[in-house]
């Protein structure tokens, strides 16, 4: 009993209680992570988005200690020597280097979260992409627990990004989701808090810098890495049928015919008409989807129209060229690259339950 409790009790009052210190030993701890092929994002509770940057991470040959990861393990692709080793460790949102993704993974939260602290009441959501096998979606939970921590969860990415739009998709209805990323575009339909019908295809982000990649080599004679091929998407990519600027960028490489470095000037309209035929596929996609979708919802779908996520919503035209082809209203994220990661943040509240509606 302190001194003022001592008081009070000597007056015949009641003690108020003593003020406690709050108990940080029993707060849950959550990580959500939007483990993509290009870029990863991670939010954690308390800190909101701490990670955003290519899932990129580059070791040193040798003693397999971790040089660079994000940004300045992106930079080194095709540039460096043999002592050390860069690696993407996702194809297609599965991990294709297990040793790669689990380093990764630590060093990105460890930055951000004591490693100590790791094993202590700490729930992690891995988002991946629908179409993700089980034998897939287990490496991706082993994966996180190989890190050091064991409630994991793994939701798909449609689901997420939707949470992250502030799409209340619990209710009885229909809402038609495309997500653009860098290794695959994800196509779902949701209702009552889960997916009622979904596709996927490699058509997206890495897909198109091939595309450009191959023009160049095979109609201009001119070859480009993966990374030249990036910024001119960046710069140049659009989907409108008239540009009144046909704007043009300056690009450095390898020139087929003589084999040696040189510069060629690309046009808006050359980057237009190869990502028109990809984007295609894309509609192709959404059609498929729509096929398959119960009358009842496809009605709401009418009204609602379709939600478009992910890094290739960024591209220039794309909701004039959707709603020409599909003849639906279509909603761009407002924030892309991070819906994703912001959405975990909502599904940790419900743990995936379809059951409890994380929004009320």
């Amino acid at each position: 009993m302190n001194f003022f409790a001592w008081i009070a009790k000597m007056r015949g009052k009641k003690p108020q209680p003593e003020m406690q210190e709050p108990d940080t030993d029993n707060e849950i701890t959550h990580i959500g992570i939007d483990l993509g092929t290009v870029n990863t994002v991670v939010y954690i509770s308390g800190k909101g988005l701490v990670f955003n940057e290519p899932s990129t991470v580059a070791f040193d040959a040798e003693s397999g200690s971790i040089i660079a990861a994000g940004y300045r393990a992106n930079a080194m692709i095709g540039k460096a020597h043999d002592k050390i080793r860069v690696v993407r460790q996702l194809v297609h949102g599965a991990v294709s280097d297990s040793t790669a993704a689990k380093a990764f993974l630590k060093h990105i939260i460890t930055t951000h979260y004591p490693e100590t602290a790791l094993k202590h009441r700490t729930t992690l959501l891995v988002c991946c992409h629908a179409n993700l096998s089980k034998v897939e979606r287990k490496a991706l939970k082993d994966l996180a627990k190989s890190i050091g921590i064991e409630d994991v969860l793994v939701e798909n990415e449609i689901k997420a990004g939707a949470a992250g739009m502030d799409i209340d998709y619990y209710k009885p209805g229909g809402t038609l989701i495309a997500d653009i990323g860098g290794g695959s575009t994800d196509i779902g339909v949701l209702s009552l808090g889960d997916l009622v019908v979904n596709r996927s295809t490699k058509t997206a982000g890495n897909c198109f810098d091939r595309e450009i990649m191959n023009y160049l080599k095979f109609k201009r004679n001119f070859e480009i890495g993966p990374a030249t091929a990036e910024k001119l998407k960046i710069e140049l990519a659009t989907l409108r049928s008239e540009i009144s600027s046909d704007k043009f960028t300056m690009i450095a490489g390898r020139n087929i015919k003589n084999g040696l470095p040189g510069t060629i000037k690309v046009k808006q309209t050359e980057i237009r008409d190869v990502l028109v035929k990809s984007f295609r596929t894309v509609v192709e996609e959404i059609y498929k989807v729509l096929e398959v979708c119960p009358p009842e919802i496809s009605s709401e779908i009418l009204d609602e129209g379709i939600y478009v996520n992910g890094g290739g919503s960024k591209i220039d035209g794309l909701k004039e060229f959707l709603e020409e082809r599909l003849q639906l209203p279509v909603t761009l994220s407002k924030d892309p690259l991070n819906s994703i990661a912001l959405g975990t943040k909502v599904l940790l509240k419900n743990r995936g339950n379809y059951r409890v509606n994380p929004f009320n």
